[in-house]
């Protein structure tokens, strides 16, 4: 903690929610919503740089597309995946993956890539980088409004639950960046993503009793959709 000082947030918002390792003792800090979202930025420019070179080396858009949400799973840990696959089978009254859940994310997934492929390849920086942030923001927003999370064990997107102000200013500072990337229609996304996770959140309320980690990154799936889906128009 001394050594990184400042960025000693950062790294436990690493172990968190990617696939980086580090010693154990971060694993039990609490996360910081700030570096939570600043890693969407991180993240999304991952996707956009594995997009961008498969482009450079002759690839079509759609397989570019792929491969550059492919890299937004893999940078991510497949957070979002993996928890809004357990909110699927939640909602089943399962215990285990079912194949409501598979097919909830090969839907999401397509999507995905169909909005990414559908963008002109110069707008793809902002468009990945965008989605990521606000798909973090949304996770952050929901928890903002519900209770604290106690039942998160291992990687996942939950954090230390934000005061109104610090959340508000988060969606400010992820709005600006997503409006600069898709225009006026950004603030619809993002108003269309807070939305949806207030919804979600009282769902999870009524049905679970309160929230949890997947519900936490069935929000985050649902603000990377909101963005990526109005990039397209």
């Amino acid at each position: 903690m001394r050594r990184l000082g400042p960025l000693y947030g950062g790294a436990v918002a690493l172990v968190h929610s990617t696939p980086w390792r580090w010693p154990d003792a971060v694993a039990a800090e609490p996360r910081s919503p700030v570096w939570l979202v600043a890693l969407g930025a991180v993240i999304g420019a991952a996707g956009w740089l594995v997009a961008t070179l498969a482009r450079a080396a002759g690839m079509p858009p759609a397989v570019a597309a792929v491969l550059g949400v492919a890299a937004l799973t893999a940078a991510s840990a497949g957070l979002v995946e993996r928890g809004l696959a357990e909110r699927v089978d939640r909602l089943q009254g399962q215990g285990r993956q079912t194949t409501a859940a598979v097919i909830a994310i090969v839907f999401v997934t397509a999507l995905r890539i169909a909005a990414v492929a559908s963008v002109d390849p110069s707008r793809w920086l902002g468009v990945l980088v965008g989605a990521a942030m606000a798909g973090r923001w949304t996770a952050v927003f929901l928890q903002a409004i519900g209770d604290p999370i106690r039942d998160d064990v291992g990687r996942s997107l939950v954090a230390t639950p934000a005061p109104a102000w610090l959340a508000a200013a988060l969606g400010l500072a992820v709005a600006a960046v997503v409006v600069l990337a898709l225009g006026k229609v950004g603030v619809v996304a993002m108003l269309l993503a807070a939305a949806l996770a207030f919804a979600l959140g009282l769902d999870a309320d009524r049905r679970d009793g309160g929230l949890s980690a997947p519900s936490v990154a069935t929000a985050a799936a649902i603000g990377e959709l909101a963005v990526l889906l109005l990039a397209t128009m």
